[in-house]
């Protein structure tokens, strides 16, 4: 714990890890805001005007179906008919249901009249049900069933979520590979600069190295949710995302994978710093790492083209990627239950099985400074003398 708030509470001030996040949260802001300035969100304003007991009924249920016709209703209650048809002709509301009818001053958009005749389909069955004595839950359920899935056999489904997956995974990548770099530099720094011997007096090396994961993990999640909503906050407030359950089950999934992922990467990354004994050499050490780390994010792009395809299957359950390419196949819907549960299982048994390795290869090979060490050298120390 105190080699973990040190890390923390060191780098959380450092003046280069500040101006970074806050460049990252201005770009991340501008996006978000330009996104809902600029872009169309395609939903279309109406205004309706209502009269009378069914009138009213009518316009609130085409209030509550109109995201479903992407478009947004704003209702207005008028006393009398008369009112209500005034209204219409001096272009106060687009339209009014009046005793019976949709009164317009001009020919109505298809889209308004589809939308208030469903509506008063809808309020009408429901009068038909209840003086038949259908109960309110099974009408409700004979005039709301689930909606058909859609299965496009070509092309994708432009929902927004290919959207949502991609800039997952991308912030995935961003984030392993830079606090997974940051666990090696930091035990090169340490051990460059003799530091590490005086830690290691008072502490074991064990502790020493899971304080530091710890540490630079909590700082890497500050910034991963600081990211997620900012960028969520602003795009909801510019109207570019609709916020729902739906967003905060991805975060959820993002947040997980980037822990695991994080513990998993941070040990390698642990163990090629400690095989180093220079900064100059640390690029050398980690470059299979990070090549392997690209690797994953790039089969992120065929992954999100065809989810359900072989490698995409087989990359989201291998420990390596997994971090990466899962989350982008749960933002789409295409991984089941059981992909999802054998990928958490087989990702973690990776980091069981991980996590003593690198205990052992930091342990031994913390303290030995001069040329590069080879792994073999690293996990046995009597291999030195040879």
């Amino acid at each position: 714990m105190l080699v973990a708030r040190r890390e923390f509470t060191e780098r959380i001030r450092a003046r280069a890890f500040q101006i970074s996040l806050a460049i990252t949260l201005v770009i991340i802001a501008a996006v978000a805001i330009l996104a809902g300035v600029l872009g169309d969100s395609g939903a279309t304003d109406y205004k309706v005007g209502a009269q009378g007991a069914e009138g009213i009924a009518i316009a609130q249920a085409a209030r509550t179906a109109a995201p479903g016709f992407d478009a947004r209703v704003e209702v207005e209650r008028f006393a009398g008919a008369a009112q209500a048809r005034a209204a219409v002709s001096d272009e106060s509301v687009d339209a009014a249901i009046v005793s019976g009818a949709i009164v317009t001053r001009n020919r109505p958009s298809d889209e308004l009249r589809g939308l208030l005749q469903s509506a008063a389909r809808q309020v009408r069955s429901a009068e038909i049900l209840r003086s038949q004595g259908v109960s309110g839950a099974e009408a409700r359920r004979a005039l709301d069933p689930p909606p058909l899935r859609t299965q496009a056999l070509e092309g994708k489904d432009n929902s927004g979520d290919d959207g949502v997956a991609f800039a997952a995974s991308l912030l995935l990548y961003l984030q392993l590979i830079v606090y997974g770099l940051a666990v090696a530099s930091g035990v090169v720094e340490e051990k460059s600069s003799r530091v590490v011997e005086v830690l290691l007096a008072a502490i074991p090396p064990r502790a020493l190295l899971a304080g530091k994961i710890a540490g630079i993990g909590l700082l890497g999640l500050l910034q991963l949710l600081l990211t997620a909503v900012v960028g969520l906050g602003l795009g909801s407030a510019s109207g570019a995302v609709e916020l729902d359950a739906g967003e905060a089950g991805v975060l959820a999934v993002v947040l997980v994978w980037f822990l695991f992922g994080y513990l998993l990467w941070a040990c390698l990354y642990a163990m090629a710093g400690a095989m180093v004994s220079r900064q100059e050499d640390l690029q050398s050490s980690t470059t299979v790492l990070t090549l392997v780390l690209v690797l994953s994010y790039l089969v992120a792009f065929p992954a999100l083209d065809d989810p359900e395809s072989t490698g995409a299957v087989v990359s989201s359950l291998v420990p390596l990627s997994s971090p990466i390419i899962m989350p982008v196949r749960v933002v789409v819907h295409a991984a089941s239950t059981v992909e999802i549960i054998a990928s958490l299982g087989l990702l973690v048994a990776g980091i069981a099985l991980l996590v003593p390795l690198g205990a052992r290869i930091y342990e031994n090979a913390v303290l030995r400074t001069g040329k590069p060490l080879k792994l073999r050298e690293a996990w046995n120390p009597a291999m030195r003398s040879r």
